[in-house]
């Protein structure tokens, strides 16, 4: 999910474990675009935000780095992979077969090979792929390519959050998450976002566009 430190984020991070509290989650993972947000896990009550962000390489689209300890320049898909597995990190491959992203995997071409050699999970739930059929693709290329899978609900606002969740079993620390994903003990469900909640973030977004340029 995204908060306000990306562009079309409209959560704030401040507000996360009171969100997480009342849609009944034991964590998230604010994958802020470009620069992560926070590089420390933060746990309070038996509740987990986890380091991450959302990188768009410069050759095959969008990339997920996921218990980052240190900003990464966005580079080329390889390198970025590299650089979260140089940290400890994991490499996920957010919605990979949907072609309305301009920067998903389908739509920039990114090579079998590369994932094979260098994602650990794939997303196979995304809540903000609009068509859900995009989703059901995207489990097809992770059971061909044997990853295991990971759901997010890419929520931009409190109204999305939770619409899609990753599932694992026996977490009591964060440690246990980051072992729990790498060894791929995931298990996902989730639907798709009403199109009118993505209406306020996509107006937002524009927002603080314009407020940029003018600046």
């Amino acid at each position: 999910m995204h908060t306000y430190h990306s562009k079309d984020g409209f959560q704030s991070p401040y507000n996360l474990f009171k969100v997480m509290k009342k849609k009944g989650l034991r964590g998230v993972a604010p994958t802020e675009h470009y620069r992560a947000a926070t590089l420390k896990i933060i746990h309070r009550d038996g509740r987990f935000i986890i380091p991450a962000c959302e990188y768009k390489s410069k050759d095959f689209g969008e990339i997920i780095g996921i218990f980052i300890a240190d900003h990464i320049e966005n580079r080329t898909f390889a390198e970025i992979a590299d650089d979260v597995h140089d940290m400890n990190g994991l490499v996920i491959l957010p919605h990979p077969m949907d072609p309305l992203r301009k920067d998903a995997a389908i739509r920039r071409g990114l090579p079998e090979n590369l994932i094979k050699k260098h994602v650990d999970l794939i997303e196979g739930m995304n809540s903000r792929c609009i068509i859900n059929s995009f989703n059901t693709r995207a489990q097809d290329l992770a059971k061909r390519l044997n990853k295991p899978l990971t759901a997010g609900s890419d929520g931009h606002s409190f109204l999305e959050m939770g619409h899609a969740k990753t599932w694992l079993q026996d977490i009591e620390t964060s440690e246990d998450i980051y072992e729990e994903l790498k060894a791929g003990r995931t298990w996902i469900t989730g639907y798709p976002s009403i199109f009118f909640t993505h209406i306020p973030t996509m107006l937002w977004q524009r927002i603080r566009r314009i407020s940029y340029d003018k600046w």
